[in-house]
């Protein structure tokens, strides 16, 4: 009889003793027929995680992230790794569960026997109360915008009536233990980028529209280790913000109702003089406005101090006893309610604010630190007043995004995108990206390779993806190492309205599509191209490489700026918005208005171009946050990112873009000058650069000056061409040839 392979994903960041458990229960299970196989997903644990796993398990893999992507991006990071081998199913596992010996064959079972379910979901109870329910599955709640909870704290012999059945039929069942079928995951890609909380609503969500059943099986049981006394108040602001954005995309009418029914708690919060948890929701609310994803890039403004530096402090103190402290009425500080009490502190939740009766001061424990409360009724009513702005603002903000929501949801057909990939001889990097276009939420999109080798490896992986997706992908061979050339063809090729370029040897974010068409509806008709930011994961820290980067017409670039820097869209102006082709979209029809890529720019400002004439032509270039992460890998332009060998095209695209932009622009002498100054920069001096840091032999180093020599002499008699040709004048003689 055939195994059935499943690959378990276990997401973790500094719980080695926890994952480590997880994995000894996962060798106890009964698994019959099953073959499973573990992976860890370290996001950049500093506890030791991964070289402990590794030492004390050999049977096991340990993937690590890098960075702390959080449970969303560490669960993608998995998936994305994980769905492309051949597993019949992939197991979801938070790190902080145990299991009941059966917990995998049941949800195994459950899919086998019942071809509709796409992934199902074990019963979860509370670990520190073994009998009690957490869930079995949740529903979407219409009225609190929320999700209801099935069987949220009841005791364990409730469900015994629904054990019998074979599945329960939700809305959501939570990714601390869900199985997936492979081709489920593969049709819906990963988590969205919301860092933790409310990534495996919207996921369940998405498999629901894709036409899937999301179950749960109650005989699947597992317990959480999630105590309510545990929680931490900063959770509530990515509760907060990735609930109004998961309404965003599946129950767009739920965005501003998600707001008003906050409204009584968060007053509640400001009059009690806990403001604090007031902001932590209204920052998410306004980072949902605003098109935050991810891990908050900010602190919040409150000061947490930590619950030793109370106790530690010559004072008397007074502990909430709700409040789970490590042993603290041994700490002698701690004192009881009916004595002197200089601090008190209180839980966040459910606070014992009568104490302030008696307590010089008043802190508020968040389960990460103590918050002081500021209790005076001047200052309580000011709280007040200003939650209720912001909420007032912030709802009518809302609304206005959901009424634009509604309209993206309503639209018969979102615009079908053509993805463009031009590569040469690198089918080893290639495959990675077209596995990341396997992970893509979308399904409306085509695939276009463009492919200029020298051998049959890379049409030979073409077609086995092409064998194995749920899409068709359309291969052209051609012969000219030109990328503008590539790019035109793919262009052609294209059914889309929209044509997206990213380089073989990036990876796209499962949410790319969703981002640029987004960005298209929201500039509106004017939106001639779209593109991302872009981050370099081969090097330390992953630095941006380009995000809303701005050129001029002499070429010169600044490619890192800030989200909220002016954006530069004016036809006659010097500097213009620009994008980089590694993560890059065009309207189709705009694009070939301006008879498409300038196939002069073999290499180089290839996009830029393109982007110039757009904005010359009286259209705009925008930006979205979607990053591309890129992978640079050597070709046949560069060695490595220093050593690039493609010195003659960048001399020359370098001279004729800054005459076919510049030359009406600037005095002669001055663009002559200007130009000069760019080449020394962007060619010479780095070549003679290498020198010192390749130890390149002197002949290599004249060779590639005669090289770069040489593109100057072909892009200045080009431009200067192409000037005559187009204005019908004379213009000023630089002979060339002396060079």
């Amino acid at each position: 009889m055939k195994k059935i392979r499943v690959a378990s994903i276990i997401v973790t960041w500094n719980k080695r003793n926890a994952v480590d458990r997880l994995i000894e229960a996962l060798h106890q299970l009964q698994l019959h027929e099953i073959e499973l196989e573990i992976y860890v997903i370290d996001n950049a644990s500093i506890d030791g995680t991964q070289h402990f796993l590794e030492q004390k398990y050999n049977t096991i893999q340990v993937l690590q992230t890098g960075e702390n992507l959080g449970g969303s991006g560490g669960f993608s990071y998995g998936l994305a790794q994980v769905s492309s081998l051949d597993y019949d199913y992939l197991w979801l596992l938070d790190n902080d569960v145990c299991l009941d010996e059966m917990t995998l064959t049941e949800l195994v079972q459950t899919l086998e026997t019942h071809s509709e379910v796409g992934l199902v979901g074990s019963q979860i109870r509370k670990l520190q109360e073994p009998e009690t329910i957490q869930e079995v599955g949740s529903f979407v709640d219409p009225v609190k915008a929320h999700l209801k909870i099935h069987f949220g704290n009841c005791p364990a012999h409730s469900v015994e009536s629904i054990l019998s059945k074979p599945y329960i039929q939700v809305d959501v069942c939570a990714a601390a233990s869900v199985l997936v079928r492979r081709g489920v995951a593969q049709q819906i890609g990963g988590f969205e980028n919301y860092f933790l909380h409310f990534d495996d609503v919207e996921w369940c969500l998405r498999a629901q529209q894709a036409g899937w059943i999301v179950a749960v099986n109650p005989r699947s049981r597992i317990w959480h280790d999630a105590p309510d006394c545990k929680g931490r108040a900063w959770i509530s602001y990515y509760d907060e913000r990735n609930i109004c954005y998961c309404w965003q995309k599946h129950r767009p009418e739920l965005v501003s109702k998600r707001i008003l029914v906050s409204v009584p708690r968060l007053v509640y919060y400001a009059a009690t003089g806990r403001y604090f948890l007031s902001a932590i929701a209204l920052a998410g609310y306004q980072d949902f406005i605003e098109n935050i994803q991810g891990k908050k890039p900010k602190p919040f403004d409150h000061i947490e101090l930590s619950l030793a530096e109370l106790l530690n402090l010559s004072l008397s103190v007074w502990v909430q006893p709700t409040i789970e402290l490590d042993q603290p009425h041994q700490n002698p500080e701690v004192t009881s309610r009916g004595n002197s009490i200089d601090i008190a502190i209180v839980h966040y939740r459910l606070p014992a604010l009568s104490i302030a009766l008696f307590a010089q001061q008043v802190y508020c424990f968040t389960g990460s630190g103590c918050v002081l409360l500021d209790l005076h009724p001047v200052s309580l009513m000011t709280a007040v007043a200003r939650t209720l702005g912001q909420l007032w603002r912030m709802y009518w903000q809302a609304y206005a995004i959901q009424n634009s929501a509604r309209l993206v949801v309503s639209l018969p057909q979102k615009p079908l995108v053509s993805i463009i990939i031009c590569t040469v001889d690198r089918p080893h990097v290639l495959e990675r990206a077209l596995n990341s276009v396997k992970q893509l939420n979308d399904s409306n999109f085509e695939t276009i390779i463009v492919d200029a080798s020298t051998t049959s490896a890379t049409s030979q992986l073409v077609d086995c993806f092409s064998r194995h997706s749920q899409f068709a992908v359309k291969f052209q061979k051609v012969t000219t190492r030109n990328i503008s050339f590539s790019r035109n063809v793919g262009v052609k090729l294209a059914a889309g309205q929209i044509v997206a370029f990213f380089d073989d040897d990036a990876v796209l974010p499962s949410d790319w599509i969703n981002q640029l068409l987004t960005s298209y509806l929201r500039f509106g008709e004017n939106c001639a191209a779209v593109g991302g930011t872009v981050r370099d994961l081969t090097r330390p820290g992953h630095p941006t490489q380009f995000q809303r980067g701005i050129t001029n017409v002499l070429s010169e670039t600044r490619s890192i700026r800030s989200r909220h820097a002016t954006n530069y869209n004016h036809p006659n102006g010097f500097w213009f918005n620009g994008l980089m082709g590694t993560n890059a979209s065009f309207r189709k029809d705009l694009l070939e208005k301006i008879n498409g890529y300038d196939e002069f720019f073999d290499y180089f400002l290839d996009e830029t171009d393109v982007c110039l004439r757009l904005i010359q032509a009286g259209y705009e270039v925008q930006y979205t946050d979607s990053v591309v992460d890129h992978y640079p890998a050597a070709n046949h332009n560069r060695i490595d990112q220093k050593h690039l060998t493609c010195w003659y095209s960048l001399a020359k695209n370098t001279t004729y873009f800054a005459l076919k932009h510049g030359f009406k622009r600037l005095p002669f002498p001055v663009l002559v000058i200007r130009l000069a100054r760019i080449l020394v920069y962007r060619c010479g001096l780095r070549i003679l650069r290498l020198k010192l840091t390749h130890r390149l032999p002197m002949s290599t180093i004249v060779d590639y000056l005669q090289q770069a020599i040489a593109g100057v002499r072909v892009g200045w008699t080009s431009g200067l061409e192409r000037y005559r040709s187009s204005a019908g004048s004379s213009v000023p003689q630089i002979d060339v040839s002396s060079l």
